[in-house]
C-alpha cells in the first residue's frame, strides 16, 4: 500500500500544522472531507484544491461544486485579450495520483464560508507499507484556526431579558407661596354673581347705605355729651361779655351813690 502523508501550513497562523494521509486512488472530496473534519471547519460548499509550481503559483483549480466560470487570457494567434468560458474539474471526480507529478507536489487549498482562510499543502512524504490502515487520517496535529465570534441568537420561544424598571421618585408637589390670608380673599364667583343680579332692586328702594362711622373707643353716650360743643362755646362767650358790661355799670352807680352824700 502507497500513502500520501500532505502537511497543511498556514500563512496567517504559524502555529497551525495538520498532516494528513490518504492512499493515491482517493478523490480530492475525500480529501476534502478530511481537512474539514481534522481543520474543525464547518462544511462549506465554496471551497477549491489548486495546484501549484514550487512557488504555490496556482496552475489547475478544482471545485467542490459544478459551476462555470470566465477567464481572460492573450491569445497569440488573435493577437489579443480575450475571455473564455470553462468549467473546473469536480472534487468528485478528480484522484490525488492524477495531480500529483512531483515527489514534493505543492496545491493549495482555499475555504470560503463564515470563515475564510487558505491552506498551504505539500507532499510531506511518500510511504510503502504492507498494513492495512484505515485512510484519511490525521497523522500529526498542532494548533488551531480562529474562528470569529458569533453572536448568540435567542430561540423563538425564548422571551428577551427586560431589565427591571427603576422606580421613579414623584416629585414634590408645587405649593403657593402665598400667605393664608390671600388664599380666604379668593372672589366667590357665586356670591359675585348674586350681588349683581340684586343690585338694581337695592338702588330702587335707596337701601343700599353706607354703614356709620364711629369714633375709635368712644360710647354712643360721650358723644351725646360732647355733642353741641360749639354752640356752648358761644353762648359763654355771649355771658361773659355782658358780665364785663354789668362790672363797668355798677362802678359808674357806685360813683353816682358816693355823689350823693353831697346834697
Amino acid at each position: 500500500m502507497i500513502i500520501y502523508r500532505f502537511r497543511l501550513t498556514s500563512e496567517d497562523h504559524d502555529d497551525f500544522l495538520r498532516d494528513i494521509e490518504i492512499q493515491p486512488g482517493q478523490s480530492f472530496l475525500d480529501f476534502h472531507e478530511a481537512v474539514l473534519s481534522y481543520a474543525n471547519l464547518e462544511k462549506c460548499e465554496n471551497t477549491f484544491f489548486y495546484t501549484t509550481d514550487n512557488k504555490f503559483k496556482k496552475q489547475k483549480e478544482i471545485s467542490l461544486k459544478l459551476q462555470k466560470k470566465l477567464v481572460r487570457k492573450y491569445d497569440d494567434d488573435l493577437d489579443q485579450v480575450i475571455t473564455e468560458t470553462y468549467v473546473p474539474h469536480l472534487m468528485k471526480d478528480s484522484l490525488l495520483k492524477n495531480y500529483v507529478e512531483d515527489p514534493h507536489q505543492r496545491m493549495i487549498y482555499e475555504f470560503t464560508g463564515k470563515d475564510s482562510f487558505i491552506l498551504f499543502i505539500e507532499l510531506f512524504k511518500i510511504i510503502k507499507t504492507e498494513e492495512y490502515i484505515v485512510l484519511p487520517r490525521c497523522y500529526a496535529a498542532k494548533g488551531h484556526l480562529p474562528k470569529k465570534a458569533q453572536v448568540p441568537v435567542a430561540a423563538a420561544d425564548e422571551k428577551p431579558s427586560v431589565k427591571p424598571a427603576v422606580p421613579r421618585i414623584p416629585a414634590p408637589a408645587i405649593t403657593s407661596r402665598e400667605p393664608a390670608i390671600f388664599s380666604e380673599m379668593l372672589e366667590d364667583e357665586t356670591e359675585i354673581a348674586e350681588i349683581e343680579n340684586h343690585i338694581d332692586e337695592f338702588m330702587e328702594e335707596g337701601s343700599l347705605k353706607l354703614p356709620e362711622k364711629k369714633t375709635a373707643g368712644v360710647s354712643l353716650e360721650e358723644e351725646e355729651m360732647f355733642a353741641g360743643g360749639e354752640e356752648d362755646e358761644e353762648n359763654r362767650m355771649e355771658s361773659l361779655d355782658e358780665y364785663e358790661d354789668l362790672e363797668d355799670l355798677e362802678n359808674k352807680t357806685r360813683h353816682y351813690e358816693g355823689d350823693s352824700d353831697d346834697f
